[in-house]
């Protein structure tokens, strides 16, 4: 038996936490029905024990919680743990963590450019201002044993000392709440250090922060690109020495000329840096610092240019063969003062020429010095497959490469199946989790760049069979509770913006509102979020810290249904359990209601049941976590509620033998929330089923409704039909995607016509991959029963088109897997785990193990 895969904060040995530290890890063995008996962890600074569980018999390995001695700041530790099974086995291993400031001790102060700085404009290439670069000269004056800088900045910024980066991490200090939670980074430089003089620069974009699109709300915003930085030094000769931000460096700019998310980027590498200037101390405080939670963004993936050509206008056109979220890396070699443009998007027109379905025109302009040189953009990201080109004669696709730009996470799944086109489906959702997992979780990398609560909610799911989504979610949850109003409101995107505040109050407006309301499906985010990470690992621990944000929105709810009436003059008691007046999107994006930029109109017909259906849906899942973390009080009363508000919906929506709506979401809504009376499921299914045969077989559900649909069709006996959903390729389906060359998810089903034209639409969107959860649970057949896999039923769906399915899911115990070939099953069972196996009609009853039946 093996201890393995020790995580920290669900991180591999960070650097710089401020956090108090939960630990995870997972045991493996060769012997079968192996399960933990027992753990005890020590956690170690230097010589002293700070923490020492003693001999804990349980079966927990994921989120144990440290309750140690208050830890220090700015200090390394070791933590080790030991483990016994029920063989008598035993093993250990260690892992290591550091603290960044636990308390405010910082002596560091903020300097602000004095660089006057134009008016960005908000749709205007190459009018954003240039990049600031703040220099700081300082001398080292012994042989160096460790050195760590803690730094942020107001912008993005790219830090050197000494010419050298300490890392690989881009858009430094990422997306947040900045008014409440500004990450600062720490890092390691005790390489990049030496004996005598030393430079350090922080180059300064304009990032989220400036960006005019993703500018934060108006709170005493600043005009000036400002930095902060705490170098601490620790001699051999154990002496110690802290360089920090003071007013003695000056700032300039150099040869990023303009310096937009959106836009992109004007480089001329003819410029040298301007004359320096002083920069100015202002004082913002520290109190919105927090240590960066999650891992940062980072390249992990080049692809290079599969092909070069001109297209019918006469444009020349990279192409990558995928739509990557990232920069393009390329090698240019042109006379002076040559103006090089790239044009990034993600799909051509029927046939082949330049199609920009974006607000933004994703732009990078490189002015050449005469020199061969490399040029990847510093201060932007892009969603394309595509580069338009332009001021070159000619490009040969050896010289272009792609840069795929995400915030790293553990890969937690794989699947391979016989048929070709569902591979390519699957891997399409995993191109979209990647381009879309950027600091934020966001909407697509292209024309929003943003934080859509909603997109996130019906994803989660997906999201955690692909990848370990612990921390990042974590992190943003905390940027979701730090957002949200007073009266509970969680606004449609996290972090919330300008743009979107606007849109807001535009949109709460027009159907009565005052304010920033809650949108249902959107703002239910903060229950649902939580509570599928919850299923997914078995985490109490963000239940816990989640809950008061998800009790806040839950009291807004049900604030909102009882002091406002709806429409349609229902007796009040009644009424005043419905959540039916407002703005909400509805579905979103149902195929058979076109929308047109602006109109919301439309989704005034399917809100009419998203808005009550998913506001009892988040009070009840409140129940249900209050519940889970031993809150009876809070268990009783929304449960309470949730039934009122449940017997309210069953009054006005379920007394006839339909529903009063003739789409299909609100029939799979009901069955997917428990909502049907038990004398109505038969004509509901019936008419659920009928309402698809009259689209001729097809779907017609929107985002808050399709990752029901499959799972609904079996709820009511019709598994044969979610299979031949999953398997339809005429619009709107999955393989129509595929078919039509997708190379990752589109936003709506009619993003391109059959006949190759694409819409103004994204083409890089992961919400209707939640699909990849149920080919998980259904196709391949691995089911938690317990949340976190604890015990998973293994029934693999063979009565689908495909001869052979493999899938592997990294759980928080290990790994399992499932492969079927014809009449045969091989599984793999982690240890500390059981398994119900259903095959060929006999059923198993299994522990940890290898197994062919």
């Amino acid at each position: 038996m093996r201890v393995e895969r020790l995580r920290t904060l669900h991180r591999i040995e960070p650097v710089g936490i401020d956090q108090v530290p939960e630990f995870s890890w997972c045991i493996s063995s060769p012997e079968r029905d192996t399960l933990q008996t027992s753990y005890r962890i020590t956690v170690e600074d230097g010589d002293r024990t700070v923490w020492d569980t003693g001999l804990v018999a349980s079966e927990s390995q994921s989120f144990v919680e440290y309750s140690g001695s208050p830890l220090r700041s700015r200090t390394r530790y070791r933590w080790a743990v030991t483990v016994e099974d029920n063989h008598g086995n035993t093993d250990t291993a260690s892992a290591g963590f550091e603290t960044a400031f636990l308390d405010t001790a910082w002596t560091a102060r903020w300097v602000e450019s004095t660089i006057p700085r134009p008016a960005a404009e908000s749709w205007g290439h190459g009018t954003q201002p240039p990049a600031v670069e703040f220099l700081r000269n300082f001398a080292v004056h012994h042989p160096i044993r460790s050195a760590r800088l803690y730094a942020t900045a107001l912008g993005v910024y790219r830090l050197t000392l000494n010419g050298l980066r300490p890392d690989d991490r881009e858009l430094a200090p990422e997306f947040s709440v900045y008014r409440r939670r500004l990450y600062y980074q720490t890092y390691d430089v005790t390489a990049q250090l030496r004996e005598g003089a030393n430079t350090l620069s922080m180059y300064v974009g304009d990032g989220w922060y400036f960006c005019p699109v993703t500018r934060p709300l108006s709170y005493e915003l600043r005009e000036l690109p400002a930095v902060l930085f705490q170098l601490e030094l620790e001699y051999e000769n154990n002496l110690t020495e802290t360089v920090f931000s003071d007013g003695s460096e000056i700032c300039r700019t150099g040869p990023v000329r303009s310096s937009d998310l959106y836009w992109g980027e004007r480089f001329d590498a003819r410029a040298s840096f301007d004359d320096p200037r002083p920069v100015k101390i202002v004082d913002l405080g520290y109190g919105n610092l927090v240590a960066q939670p999650i891992d940062p963004v980072r390249p992990v993936a080049l692809v290079p240019a599969v092909v070069t050509y001109t297209s019918p206008e006469g444009d020349l056109i990279v192409d990558f063969g995928q739509i990557v979220a990232g920069r393009s890396r390329v090698k240019i070699d042109a006379p002076p003062g040559t103006e090089i443009t790239l044009e990034h998007f993600e799909v051509t027109t029927a046939d082949g020429g330049y199609f920009n379905s974006m607000i933004a025109g994703q732009k990078d302009v490189y002015v050449s010095d005469g020199a061969r040189r490399e040029y990847e953009p510093l201060f932007t990201f892009h969603g394309f497959r595509y580069i338009r080109v332009s001021g070159l004669p000619s490009v040969s696709k050896d010289d272009f490469t792609a840069v795929v730009l995400t915030t790293p996470k553990e890969c937690t799944g794989t699947f391979e199946s016989s048929d070709p086109r569902l591979n390519r489906l699957h891997e399409n959702i995993l191109w979209s989790q990647r381009n879309n997992m950027m600091s934020i979780p966001t909407d697509c990398p292209t024309r929003e760049k943003a934080g859509f609560t909603g997109d996130i909610q019906i994803y989660v799911p997906a999201a955690f069979v692909n990848e370990d989504m612990t921390s990042f979610l974590s992190a943003w949850l905390r940027n979701l509770s730090a957002e949200q109003r007073a009266d509970g409101v969680v606004p449609m995107t996290v972090p919330f913006t300008n743009l979107y505040e606007r849109l807001s109050l535009r949109t709460s407006e027009q159907f009565g509102g005052e304010g920033v309301t809650g949108i249902a499906g959107w703002s239910d985010a903060a229950v649902i979020v939580p509570w599928e990470m919850y299923r997914a690992t078995g985490n109490t621990l963000v239940l816990r810290e989640a809950f008061s944000s998800m009790k806040s929105w839950c009291d807004s709810i049900i604030a909102t249904a009882r002091n406002r009436r709806g429409p349609g003059g229902l007796p009040e008691e009644l009424d005043r359990y419905l959540w039916n007046t407002g703005f909400h999107f509805g579905e979103w994006l149902i195929p058979s209601r076109k929308q047109e930029e602006g109109d919301f109109e439309v989704t005034r017909e399917s809100s009419a049941y998203v808005a009550p259906f998913f506001g009892y849906r988040s009070v009840r899942l409140l129940a249900d976590v209050a519940d889970v973390l031993g809150r009876v009080d809070d268990r009783d009363f929304y449960a309470a509620q949730a039934a009122r508000m449940k017997d309210a919906i069953q009054q006005v929506f379920m007394t006839g033998d339909e529903l009063p709506t003739e789409l299909m979401g609100g029939y799979v809504l009901a069955f997917a929330f428990d909502l049907v009376p038990a004398d109505r499921r038969d004509p509901y299914a019936a008419k659920l089923v009928q309402l698809i045969e009259e689209n001729g077989g097809l779907l017609d559900t929107g985002f808050l409704t399709t990752p029901y649909l499959l799972d609904v069709l079996v709820e009511i006996g019709r598994a044969d039909l979610a299979v031949e959903l999953l398997w339809e390729t005429r619009q709107p389906s999955w393989l129509y995607q595929v078919d039509m060359g997708a190379t990752a998810i589109w936003e709506s089903w009619d993003a391109m016509s059959l006949d190759g034209t694409p819409a103004i639409s994204s083409f890089d969107h992961y919400a209707f991959g939640c699909v990849d959860d149920w080919i998980c649970r259904e196709v391949a057949g691995i089911q938690a029963t317990i949340a976190g896999y604890k015990h998973t039923v293994i029934a693999p769906r063979t009565d689908t088109r495909l001869t052979s399915c493999a899938r592997t899911l990294l759980t928080e115990f290990g790994e399992l897997a499932v492969r079927w070939t014809g009449d045969r099953l091989e599984i793999t069972v982690p240890c500390n785990t059981t398994a119900t196996v259903l095959w060929n009609g006999q059923r198993h009853e299994i522990g940890s193990g290898r197994y062919s039946f």
